[in-house]
């Protein structure tokens, strides 16, 4: 309103009784008007305060008789209003959204209600509130420590637990504070499986395995608690002996380690040597199975092939002999290079084939060209 209200004195003249506010009036009936006349009537103290209310709207209006006139029915009307912007704003502020890797536990007055899954929600704010736990996320404690290990060694060792929240209302009620808990029992699981395994296998090759029991012995202690935890892995980070004896352990160390290269070594060459071996034993029984299969059957093709002889041999015996003898000669001379021809005369002629002769002599004697020179010598 462009108008201001111009203030106004207590005791201005001229103002008439019920032109005057509720303050006049207790001031009049309490003890600063010195009347003693008792506290005044909740009823008259109510319709005061709406005369006093009225007042103050005709005044911001101008204070002419053209201006607002503000009724009971017009107050409980704005008041009615306010009412309504009150619920709305006290609905709106009740609205959350929980994320898809979150899980929203709802308390009641501190008391646990239920849990909420991902998405809008809504619940009435001051009685109900929202506790939002991550339960994707892998999260990851360390813990180490000197120990003393089964053969009463000292080694330092230390583990990476990797875990996230599986139960929001387990992780948030069942116990006081749930990441102490998973330390202190990981810490407990880690000298239990520490103190019953032996020093080189700490520091050698059962590391895995060692990691793998004290996540056993992790799930197994926290199961008893419901503290809500779900143990992805154990890593075994680091192992170490004191350095007094450092010197000594890395000198068995380094023995195992020949030790197991040396074997490997040996396996590998064993790997190596004992496919050879076999592939040629199974070469060996191939050929004499195939060897055998050829001399079988060339014998069952000789056989076969003397059979279909014996007739023409029963019909002109000294034809089938002579043409039998030539073949056995044609068959035997093919492969040598001297031919001695006898006859029924007192002198025997040699026959030599000249032409199988030079053959031979050039495989076994083959001509190299000269090549001339340097400066046209030969």
């Amino acid at each position: 309103m462009s108008d201001t209200i111009m203030p106004m004195a207590w005791n201005e003249p001229g103002k008439d009784e019920k032109e005057k506010t509720i303050w006049e009036i207790r001031g009049k009936r309490g003890g600063g008007g010195g009347n003693d006349d008792g506290p005044p009537d909740l009823d008259e103290v109510w319709n005061n305060f709406m005369r006093w209310l009225k007042k103050l709207f005709k005044q911001s209006g101008g204070g002419d008789s053209d201006g607002p006139n503000f009724s009971d029915k017009n107050i409980g009307s704005l008041i009615g209003l306010a009412l309504v912007v009150v619920v709305l704003a006290y609905a709106a502020l009740g609205f959350y959204t929980i994320a898809p890797y979150q899980q929203g536990v709802i308390t009641r007055l501190g008391a646990y209600n239920r849990t909420a899954m991902s998405g809008l929600n809504w619940l009435p704010p001051i009685i109900d509130r929202v506790h939002k736990v991550n339960t994707e996320n892998i999260q990851s404690s360390r813990h180490s420590g000197w120990m003393l290990t089964k053969d009463e060694n000292i080694v330092f060792v230390e583990i990476e637990v990797q875990y996230r929240v599986m139960d929001a209302e387990a992780y948030l009620f069942n116990v006081a504070q749930p990441n102490n808990v998973l330390g202190q029992a990981a810490d407990s699981a880690l000298r239990q499986v520490i103190g019953d395994s032996l020093t080189d296998d700490v520091l050698t090759n059962r590391k895995q395995f060692i990691a793998e029991s004290i996540k056993e012995q992790l799930i197994e202690t926290l199961s008893l608690y419901e503290a809500g935890f779900h143990i992805e892995a154990v890593n075994f980070k680091d192992s170490k002996p004191p350095e007094d004896v450092k010197d000594a352990f890395d000198d068995v160390t380094k023995s195992r380690e020949d030790r197991e290269r040396l074997k490997l070594q040996a396996e590998a060459y064993a790997n190596t040597l004992i496919p050879e071996a076999e592939g040629m034993a199974r070469r060996i029984l191939a050929e004499a199975e195939a060897y055998k299969e050829q001399v079988v059957l060339a014998a069952t093709g000789e056989a076969e092939r003397f059979d279909l002889i014996v007739p023409g041999y029963q019909k002109a015996p000294q034809v089938t002999r002579t043409r039998m003898y030539i073949d056995a000669m044609q068959e035997v001379l093919t492969n040598t290079s001297k031919i001695l021809i006898s006859s029924n005369a007192a002198n025997s002629m040699m026959y030599l084939p000249l032409d199988k002769l030079m053959e031979k002599q050039q495989v076994s004697n083959p001509i190299i060209p000269l090549k001339k020179a340097e400066g046209g010598k030969k």
